[in-house]
């Protein structure tokens, strides 16, 4: 998600804040986590071997005459396809008036305590002087941990997305505000889990194949062997083996495709049991979305099983007999419930 603050020179000069533009914005809101899923970027860099996803074209606003964006907020991250590490870092790109105020701190809140990190200039841009105040734009980066964003995109409820804020502290000037959705956070580590592998697509958790007939051919007779000479005049010849029974191949009884993507996601403070699976992907007329299953959802528990991972629900599903009615716990927002898929 990509939150805009235009340029206000004046104000600035008369010494009043600028507003923000928060997710309270109706066309933000409804933003959701398949959306910044769907937008996110991809780019692979043969050259150090990694691929870069970030969320920069989630949510672009344009403001004055000429369209301009002003201010900017997004995710970047990194994986190294050899070893699988991942680096996740805040983007933000800000325009103001005056003189360079050079960011330098990102403060924000983790688990209800506050952390500070530095932040990193990735590049800076003067422009626009004609009229002897020229608008100044910080390119700043400052790193998160994949803890922290799996436990904000905990928080994720569809049409209502938590928001996460943090605070750039500049070396002189005022500090800014920034803030980042829930929605953008889980989209984000949904396509970063498709690409590692961490979370199948939403057919991936596929059926057991039924049993399939394998039809063998019976063997052919034996040659005949070489019989000693006996005082019968007819030459005693080996029966030919009777013809082997059909066999089949082994297999569990067939059960649809279940059909959903989710990430792991971990609890927070003040919802110290609302962990589990975010579900970011619900397959059209599979069992999940028979059984009510949607977008947003966070399964905790299936047929009893505790559910923390796309691997957990696997083995629960494939554990479900064919035929049969198996309770899922999750969270809808803020409150459990149970649905019942039927096999």
């Amino acid at each position: 998600m990509k939150l805009r603050i235009p340029t206000c020179a004046l104000l600035v000069v008369l010494g009043i804040a600028c507003n923000t533009v928060y997710a309270k914005d109706p066309q933000l809101q409804s933003l959701t986590l398949e959306h910044f899923r769907d937008t996110a970027t991809v780019k692979d860099d043969p050259s150090n071997g990694t691929t870069i996803v970030t969320t920069e074209k989630g949510f672009v606003v344009h403001s004055g005459l000429l369209r301009q964006v002003s201010n900017d907020e997004f995710l970047h991250g990194v994986i190294d396809n050899k070893t699988g590490k991942k680096s996740f870092e805040v983007y933000a790109w800000i325009s103001y008036n005056g003189r360079w105020r050079t960011y330098q701190t990102a403060n924000f809140q983790v688990m209800d305590a506050p952390r500070s990190v530095p932040a990193t200039q990735v590049s800076r841009d003067v422009g626009d002087c004609a009229a002897g105040n020229c608008l100044y734009t910080e390119h700043v980066a400052f790193a998160v941990d994949e803890p922290t964003l799996r436990q904000i995109a905990a928080g994720y409820v569809p049409g209502h997305p938590p928001i996460w804020h943090f605070t750039l502290v500049a070396k002189t000037g005022v500090e800014y505000s920034g803030q980042l959705s829930s929605a953008e956070i889980a989209g984000f580590l949904a396509k970063v889990d498709e690409l590692t592998g961490a979370a199948p697509a939403a057919a991936a958790i596929a059926p057991a194949a039924p049993p399939v007939a394998v039809a063998v051919s019976p063997a052919p007779p034996p040659a005949a062997a070489p019989i000693a000479p006996a005082p019968s005049t007819a030459p005693a010849i080996a029966a030919p083996a009777p013809p082997a029974a059909k066999a089949s191949i082994p297999g569990a009884p067939f059960k649809p495709d279940f059909g959903i993507a989710g990430i792991p996601v971990a609890a927070t403070v003040t919802q110290p049991y609302r962990a589990g699976l975010l579900i970011s992907g619900v397959t059209s007329d599979s069992i999940a979305e028979h059984s009510g299953i949607i977008v947003g959802d966070i399964v905790y528990e299936f047929g009893g099983h505790p559910i923390k991972t796309p691997a957990d629900l696997q083995a629960a599903v494939a554990a479900s007999p064919a035929k049969s009615a198996v309770a899922i716990k999750l969270f809808r927002g803020t409150t459990a419930t149970v649905v019942t898929a039927q096999f």
